[in-house]
């Protein structure tokens, strides 16, 4: 058979010389769009097609005859190609699909065919190759395309999901919120109404002269006017916060408590308090969100200090999974942990209107504003020992 190596064998060279059937062979080896190649059994290469030495980008067929076709298999895909290799020796076809650049270093993948060739004449030898390669970058292109994006999808899938259930999970405690203020509106803030008509009535009644009930009794319907003005108030930042735009950046806690305490100071000079407030981390939320949260929390803890011996304000952040965990906590008069679950519900109160003042709807308002950045809210606490409130920061809150 006339040489094949350099490429194409002229008609001229076969006429005469191969039978149709070698003929025939030899143009479907010239005209294959697959590369064909045959190497002997070291595997040195022997001869290739020429559509396969313009499918691997190679100029000059014979500066690569003779080279060892298995060391331009690396990577992961070397151990099949081995594998595939060593069954075509023992005779038999094998079949594998892989990586292997161009001459050039241009990427390709190939799905490989090896079939022995035994020579008739010396059948106890080692025979030579033929391997068929056919370009398959396009299909796995296409294939990594689709895989990236049914990830892209799947991930698409997962974000709304998670929005769903975070939407879920908001109009859970939107009902649970409603259903709070419909109590409120009709036993919370219907209580000091009752108070003012009741003492208004009262007032009324007395004779000219008695003018000191008169003053009990209109100090009384101030008094209860006031609540209900704190109390109309709170429900109004407490609607408010759930139609608050966030928008969540990094946060410096370090700097926002500092604002923190200063308002507080000039709100209450009198009240001398140590804070304790270790280094703080930025976190990822609102800053004015978490300005009030922050601002609400340290209020409380001044305020159930107020009567404390040597009284101590304490915040601290703590590194969890995704998150960061930020507590305050003081050395007041806290509170019985049987009833910690109220404490973040409109209205809801452990101690006395007389013992400390309050509407009852920071600690409501707290837990909207941390439930709207995907976090959590919690207490614990001693009746006169002192209280912790913890709230919770994802790394990734959600956006509106």
């Amino acid at each position: 058979m006339p040489d094949v190596s350099g490429g194409r064998v002229p008609a001229a060279a076969m006429a005469g010389t191969l039978t149709w059937d070698s003929a025939y062979l030899m143009e479907v080896h010239n005209l294959s769009p697959d590369c064909i190649k045959i190497v002997d059994h070291d595997g040195h290469l022997l001869s290739m097609n020429p559509n396969g030495q313009a499918a691997m980008q190679i100029d000059d067929f014979s500066t690569c005859q003779g080279s060892d076709w298995l060391g331009f298999w690396q990577g992961e895909d070397r151990a099949a190609m081995l594998g595939a290799f060593a069954q075509a020796r023992q005779g038999r076809p094998a079949h594998f699909s892989g990586y292997c650049p161009t001459m050039k270093g241009e990427p390709r993948w190939w799905d490989v065919t090896l079939a022995p060739l035994p020579d008739p004449a010396r059948p106890d030898t080692t025979p030579t190759l033929l391997i068929v390669s056919r370009d398959v970058t396009e299909r796995v292109l296409a294939q990594r395309r689709l895989e990236e994006l049914n990830a892209t999808l799947d991930a698409e899938v997962q974000r709304q999901t998670e929005h769903l259930r975070r939407e879920r999970q908001l109009l859970l405690q939107t009902n649970e919120e409603l259903e709070n203020i419909t109590y409120a509106m009709s036993h919370d803030l219907l209580t000091p109404v009752r108070h003012l008509l009741s003492f208004a009535r009262l007032a009324r009644r007395l004779p000219a002269d008695d003018t000191v009930k008169r003053e009990r009794y209109l100090q009384i319907i101030e008094d209860s006017a006031s609540n209900l003005g704190r109390m109309i108030e709170g429900v109004l930042h407490f609607s408010r916060a759930g139609r608050l735009e966030l928008r969540p950046r990094p946060v410096d806690l370090n700097t926002l408590l500092r604002e923190v305490q200063r308002d507080l100071h000039a709100e209450q000079p009198d009240h001398v308090v140590t804070w304790h407030a270790p280094d703080l981390p930025t976190v990822q939320a609102d800053a004015r969100a978490l300005r009030s949260i922050l601002k609400v929390l340290c209020a409380n803890a001044l305020k159930f200090t107020r009567t404390t011996p040597d009284p101590t304000v304490q915040i601290s952040a703590h590194r969890t999974p995704g998150s960061w965990r930020i507590d305050v906590t003081d050395n007041g008069a806290g509170f019985d942990p049987e009833y910690s679950h109220k404490l973040f519900q409109l209205f809801q109160r452990l101690h006395h209107q007389n013992e400390y003042e309050g509407a009852g709807t920071g600690l409501a308002f707290v837990r909207r504003l941390v439930s709207r950045h995907g976090g959590t809210v919690c207490a614990s606490g001693q009746k006169g020992v002192g209280a912790t409130f913890s709230f919770t920061l994802p790394d990734t809150p959600p956006t509106d």
